[in-house]
């Protein structure tokens, strides 16, 4: 179900790896910022101001891809992605299926009442709702939700238009490919699906609810091919409309849960603009591809192995908000850069995402200024 949405990600089964398809990356993206921009139609003005409160001027469409970007450098979130239900079961039970609270279920419910926590820190919060935007997205794909001893599709071999693939491939976004749409198109197709839909109605349930609902149509759509697992028309036919339905229910879901975790956010008192384009730290994410400056506190300042150093604003490794990059330094003045730590500073550079989080690639320590 959503499909394209979780896309890519949830597949990531303890065991599933996620599926190597060259040139698919784009659309595996396509529903899963689809699914932020019809939840972000359907939020209240109370909520809508907190999300871009702590989205620090990044879109929800953005964010909406953030949770799978870090999974490199943030393993211990992959198991989040998926839950493992027997195909033939109809209960979900969290003691077999979700051990020590390792699935998607538990983290969009552990993620909800940390976004609505006011004790919360503000980058605490930011966090839960990106992750939010993701798993909501993810839970709708019926291969996240359902174990048939195949690795979430992944091992189950089809003919995809007389191509070989997997089924987990084909879920993840290839149905929607087919339909030869980019994202503002498909947005406004599913748009006028909405208007004939009872989208009140269809946000009901809970999150268990959800998840079952997907593992459903896996047992008596998904894994129901044609002779041979030979995928063509037909199949595509039936089974599109079910995943544009996915995606909708996805967008009026996570409006809901977001509706209600931030129905008493109050946004917390900040210093007044830096200027043109200079930015915090938590607005660096909106900034992507601009020519600016970076204002915040080096937490920690992060060496690797092959000699590359990283500033890391807004939280220590992993969890920074931003990172002043600097690859091999061959300038001395880059090399003393640890005194810096617990300081004020600004960089100067073009903002670039890397595994989701921002930064700018810092070659002279003229980019770097220690700020009062």
């Amino acid at each position: 179900m959503i499909l394209a949405v979780t896309i890519a990600t949830a597949l990531l089964t303890s065991p599933r790896p996620l599926p190597a398809h060259a040139g698919a990356a784009v659309w595996f993206e396509l529903g899963h910022r689809v699914v932020a921009r019809i939840a972000e139609g359907r939020l209240t003005p109370q909520a809508a101001a907190a999300v871009r409160d702590l989205l620090a001027g990044e879109s929800m469409a953005d964010a909406s891809v953030w949770a799978d970007e870090i999974r490199g450098r943030r393993r211990e979130t992959a198991s989040q992605h998926f839950v493992n239900i027997p195909l033939a079961v109809t209960q979900y039970d969290s003691t077999t299926q979700c051990p020590g609270g390792a699935c998607i279920i538990a983290a969009i419910e552990s993620d909800r009442r940390l976004l609505a926590d006011p004790a919360a820190t503000e980058n605490q919060r930011a966090e839960a709702l990106r992750f939010l935007i993701h798993f909501i997205g993810d839970l709708h794909q019926p291969l996240h939700v359902s174990d048939h001893g195949d690795r979430g599709g992944n091992d189950l071999q089809v003919q995809f238009f007389g191509t070989p693939d997997n089924l987990h491939k084909v879920w993840d976004g290839e149905l929607i490919e087919r339909a030869g749409l980019d994202e503002n198109a498909y947005f406004d197709r599913l748009q006028r699906q909405m208007n004939s839909l009872p989208l009140d109605s269809l946000s009901g349930g809970t999150v268990i609810d959800w998840a079952m609902e997907g593992h459903r149509i896996a047992a008596e759509q998904v894994y129901r091919l044609p002779v041979g697992g030979n995928i063509a028309d037909q199949y595509e036919n039936a089974e599109l409309p079910v995943v544009d339905l996915a995606i909708i229910k996805a967008g009026v879901r996570l409006a809901r849960v977001l509706n209600e975790a931030l129905a008493s956010y109050t946004p917390p008192a900040r210093a007044a603009s830096l200027g043109a384009g200079i930015y915090s730290d938590r607005e660096a994410a909106g900034h992507d591809g601009e020519q600016a400056t970076v204002v915040g506190i080096v937490v920690t300042v992060y060496h690797t192995g092959s000699g590359n150093s990283y500033l890391n604003f807004g939280g220590d490794y992993p969890h920074q908000t931003f990172s002043g990059f600097v690859e091999h330094p061959t300038d001395p003045a880059l090399r003393g850069l640890d005194s810096l730590a617990g300081k004020r500073i600004s960089i100067q550079g073009v903002i670039k995402r890397y595994n989701g989080t921002p930064e700018i690639r810092v070659t002279s320590r003229n980019q770097i200024t220690e700020r009062p």
